[in-house]
């Protein structure tokens, strides 16, 4: 948790050297920028430190409760009739002495609540990390896709611009200039939506990190970067093992055993302390301080034992024993759905690797099947549509490569996030 908390500060530091620099940004930084702005985090420390303070609560019934007090009254004596002034102070003292471990258990219990909300918060930390990392590797996808439209135009021009060149020396006919303009108005369309594509994503940078990002904006990283993969069984033991949600569901589950143990022990009889120390001072119509050197004193103790209260204690316990089932079940389901989203995520980044190779060599075939054609229609043996289908096939080619990468990145982060492992 102390590390958690060190990094959040370090975190703002950083965005403050971004902020004076910075037209660069690493994938470390902009986590490090997500997690220092981002609410959901901030959230999540609130709600710590409010299971925190129910926890002092607890601790709270197991220390003895002290209380000073004073008071002034007048009134008459019926035998006497006079109108007297008594004035009085004190101190006490109440302490639960004995209550069969219900008060300890409930103390037992607020600890280990407090220690699954650490690790809702790791939970929280993880998640917003996966987010940081999904808008920065969309950000270089929309990129990437962009110079894609933007080559694709350019070819589409010079086809055009080879097309009337042909046309004109009679190699080829009217109809070949026209497909080749109209190849470069759906070029053009396809750059206007890839444009449009890169201002979304810049939204989703700038929203996950809750701040402004200058205009000359450059990320260092790529999607070209291979990390290192978990192996299958690896995998699902560091799932049980380290995934917050886990450790989390773990933690309830003791809470809501000893909440259960609590209220058991609230059918048996209890035993209270208590003490008192006082002065007290008055006499006729005039304020009379108390006399300090007449104090008295009482000690005593309390069994206090439940005979009936409506139904009321018999009723909490099955509340507790109920909470205690449901959270058995939920960290059952949850535990199913760990197991489940680690071999998804796992066999989705063996997917996406495989199509990062397999889209390589498409791309740099498509590239010399291009190149082939573009030679056979400048010696006037190819058709138009051979350059046509070259030319998409290419753009097709590298967006499909781009697209891999990008996959690979957020399966691999998703994969880390199921093992609860995606740390900054």
């Amino acid at each position: 948790m102390n590390k958690n908390r060190i990094f959040m500060i370090a975190a703002g530091g950083m965005f403050a050297a971004l902020s004076a620099s910075a037209d660069s940004l690493s994938l470390n930084q902009y986590v490090a920028l997500v997690l220092a702005h981002n609410p959901q985090p901030q959230i999540a420390a609130s709600a710590l430190t409010v299971t925190r303070a129910k926890s002092s609560t607890a601790l709270a019934g197991m220390l003895p409760g002290v209380s000073a007090n004073a008071g002034i009254s007048k009134g008459s004596n019926n035998v006497t009739n006079n109108v007297g002034t008594s004035v009085s102070a004190g101190i006490n003292a109440q302490m639960q002495i004995f209550d069969f471990g219900r008060t300890p258990l409930q103390y037992k219990a607020a600890t280990r609540s407090v220690s699954a909300a650490q690790y809702d918060l790791q939970s929280t930390l993880q998640a917003t990390i996966l987010s940081a990392r999904t808008a920065y590797f969309n950000y270089l996808l929309a990129l990437q896709l962009l110079g894609v439209n933007q080559d694709a135009l350019k070819q589409a021009t010079a086809h055009y611009d080879q097309a009337k060149v042909l046309f004109e020396v009679g190699k080829q006919a009217k109809i070949t200039v026209t497909k080749a303009n109209v190849d470069v108005a759906n070029a053009q369309v396809n750059l206007i939506h890839a444009q449009n594509a890169l201002r979304l994503a810049r939204v989703q940078l700038e929203t996950t990190a809750g701040a402004l990002l200058p205009d000359s904006l450059v990320l260092t990283d790529t999607l070209g970067e291979i990390e290192d993969s978990l192996a299958l069984p690896d995998a699902m033991t560091a799932a049980l093992e380290k995934r917050p949600d886990i450790l989390s569901g773990k933690a309830h589950l003791d809470a809501s055993r000893l909440q259960r143990d609590a209220a058991a022990a609230a059918f048996f009889p209890s035993v209270n302390g208590n003490a008192g120390y006082s002065w007290r001072g008055g006499d006729g119509n005039a304020f009379v301080a108390p006399d300090w050197n007449q104090p008295s004193w009482s000690v005593g103790a309390n069994l206090t034992v439940p005979l009936f209260q409506g139904g009321a204690i018999a009723a909490s316990f099955k509340q507790a024993d109920a909470t205690l089932a449901q959270t058995r079940a939920t960290l059952n389901a949850t535990t199913q759905n760990a197991l489940q989203q680690v071999q998804q995520n796992y066999l989705q980044e063996i997917d996406a690797r495989q199509r990062i190779s397999a889209t390589a060599v498409l791309v740099q075939q498509a590239t010399e099947a291009l190149q082939m054609s573009q030679e056979r229609y400048r010696n006037g043996v190819a058709a138009p549509l051979e350059i046509t289908d070259a030319e998409l096939t290419l753009a097709n080619a590298r967006s499909s490569h781009y697209q891999a990468q990008y996959d690979y990145h957020i399966a691999h982060a998703q994969l880390l996030l199921a093992t609860g492992t995606l740390h900054e």
